[in-house]
């Protein structure tokens, strides 16, 4: 029950409960509750929650006993509650009663230099180890529109950790629908081709990074002359 979660309960309150449970507010008295998709809450549970941030009081499930909290609020959602409260799924006091300082945190595809080192952290955290990314998987990865945002960053790098058998992450590594980068819709073309230009870039330049500056390597491992590469750096340089 998310209102036991969030609530607690008293003993007894429900089939299965064996013991009271003070909650997520409890939890957080004189702290932080940071509660992600906010959008999704149940209509019918919304004015309880309400009820606890206008009052700072709260009541267990299955108690008559009230609790005084004092809760600082940190919510998520990646849905747009303005939209949400015109269309009656969100109601209005609760969504004026949260929205006193809003942060909009861009989608992963609007901040595309963030990409390449999330993989590597990820990497590190479920191969326990540095893994490199070949310049195809990179390239893959930057033209990827990632609608799941970080977390389908995540479990694209863990799915390839898994994989690879050793210390590169290669594009038959990542998920089929990464890969396949050029089925763009109908309309798509000039977006993707202002994509795949971006894609290039970023290519270059992280694995300018990763030879240390060092342009015959670097243009080894894309698969380039060096004159290639030089020319596209010049290129680069005049946009």
């Amino acid at each position: 029950l998310i209102e036991s979660e969030l609530f607690g309960h008293a003993k007894g309150a429900f089939t299965g409960a064996t013991q009271s449970r003070q909650g997520y507010f409890r939890a957080a008295h004189d702290g932080t509750l940071f509660l992600d998709e906010i959008g999704e809450l149940p209509l019918h549970l919304q004015p309880h929650l309400l009820r606890a941030l206008e009052s700072g009081r709260i009541t267990p499930v299955g108690s008559d006993e009230t609790i005084e909290v004092n809760t600082r609020l940190i919510a998520a959602t990646n849905r747009d509650l303005e939209q949400d409260v015109e269309a009656g799924r969100f109601r209005d006091d609760l969504y004026y009663r949260i929205h006193v300082v809003g942060v909009t945190v861009p989608s992963l595809r609007d901040r595309c230099d963030d990409i390449l080192p999330l993989a590597r952290r990820f990497a590190v955290e479920f191969a326990g180890r540095p893994m490199r990314l070949s310049p195809q998987a990179t390239q893959c990865m930057l033209a990827h529109r990632w609608p799941g945002n970080v977390r389908e960053l995540r479990n694209a790098i863990q799915r390839a950790c898994l994989l690879s058998r050793g210390d590169v992450i290669l594009p038959e590594h990542l998920p089929p629908k990464i890969v396949n980068l050029c089925g763009a819709k109908e309309g798509e073309a000039e977006d993707t081709s202002s994509r795949l230009s971006q894609v290039e870039r970023a290519t270059i330049l992280a694995t300018l990074e990763e030879t240390g500056g060092n342009r015959t390597q670097a243009a080894k491992k894309l698969g380039i002359s060096r004159r290639t590469l030089i020319y596209k750096l010049h290129a680069m340089e005049d946009e």
